[in-house]
């Protein structure tokens, strides 16, 4: 289906449509337990429990990460409850080091009283922390970034990257970007893909040897420093990591600058910059085929950035959780 809303063209497909219904569905399912986790902390009241078991479990799939679920049994207007709930909600936290988990669970004794917080509403899911957490806000960011790209998506033209007249290079000199942080520009782009191919291998190579010192030390428990053997491994990884980001980085400025000579090559009237128009950069991110120099250029340097960003904030992250 097309039409135009204030000359603006848009494009919906039935799989965009359920693309969107499906980001805001998830996204309001977030929010709606945020909502639910902040009332069953308002209308609380506090009884006396008794831990019955404690749990951490861990995941079954690639990703490690650890849940904790504390058994409580309690009273409540005369009627006997069991629940395992820590927090509020439905979304329990998830924590990516199993020693965080465990301080979760560090003041919870089997067969010791505890006290209970009991939503009247729902006086089956009495929780032991009497606070909201940001679990469903993974909800609410998922969904909502599904929702959000796909509406730009089907905003604006459906052909921006492609088709694009590019003056020939012989007329026309480039007058920008003959060098990058005061290094010539072919240079940089070389060292960062150089740095792309090194800083993987590195990397896995890292965690290999650290999972391997683990697994062979004597003891069960291993406080590493900076000076041990697994010390050095696990800072061999994060110096990779960081050398990997910065080579995103790095190659993402080269492949901007290379876009922006590109597109001085277009003759006026020039068509509107994607990266002033996110629709127009979501679109050309979603295109696989017929692309031409100049949206392949779009494309890639988006792309670069993007995953940039993501090993960023994936690296902060651990950071966090780690601290």
């Amino acid at each position: 289906m097309q039409f135009t809303l204030r000359g603006v063209p848009i494009t919906v497909t039935p799989l965009m449509l359920l693309a969107i219904v499906i980001g805001v569905g998830v996204a309001g399912y977030g929010g709606y337990d945020y909502v639910q986790q902040a009332d069953a902390v308002d209308d609380a009241v506090a009884v006396e429990t008794t831990v019955t078991d404690t749990e951490i479990s861990k995941s079954d799939g690639r990703r490690l990460y650890y849940r904790v679920t504390v058994e409580h049994t309690y009273q409540y207007r005369g009627t006997e409850y069991t629940s395992n709930q820590v927090f509020p909600g439905t979304t329990s936290p998830m924590y990516t080091v199993r020693s965080d988990a465990e301080s979760v669970l560090e003041p919870y004794e089997v067969n010791e009283t505890a006290t209970a917080y009991v939503d009247p509403d729902a006086p089956d899911k009495a929780f032991l922390e009497r606070q909201t957490t940001l679990a469903p806000f993974k909800f609410v960011g998922f969904g909502g970034l599904i929702a959000i790209l796909t509406t730009l998506h089907a905003v604006g033209a459906r052909t921006p990257g492609q088709n694009t007249e590019l003056r020939p290079e012989s007329e026309h000199e480039p007058t920008r970007y003959e060098t990058l942080f005061g290094v010539d520009r072919d240079t940089v782009n070389r060292l960062s893909k150089r740095l792309l191919l090194i800083a993987p291998v590195v990397f896995f190579a890292a965690l290999v040897a650290t999972a391997f010192l683990v697994y062979t030390a004597e003891s069960s428990s291993i406080q590493a420093g900076l000076t041990d053997a697994v010390g050095l491994t696990i800072l061999a990884a994060f110096g990779a990591a960081l050398a990997c980001i910065a080579a995103l980085v790095g190659y993402g400025i080269w492949s901007f600058t290379e876009y922006r000579r590109l597109r001085e090559r277009i003759p006026e009237p020039r068509p509107p910059s994607p990266f002033r128009h996110p629709s127009r950069l979501v679109t050309i991110l979603y295109t696989s085929d017929e692309l031409d120099t100049y949206g392949r250029r779009v494309k890639l340097t988006g792309f670069v950035f993007t995953v940039a960003a993501f090993l960023a904030g994936v690296f902060a992250f651990i950071l966090a959780t780690a601290a």
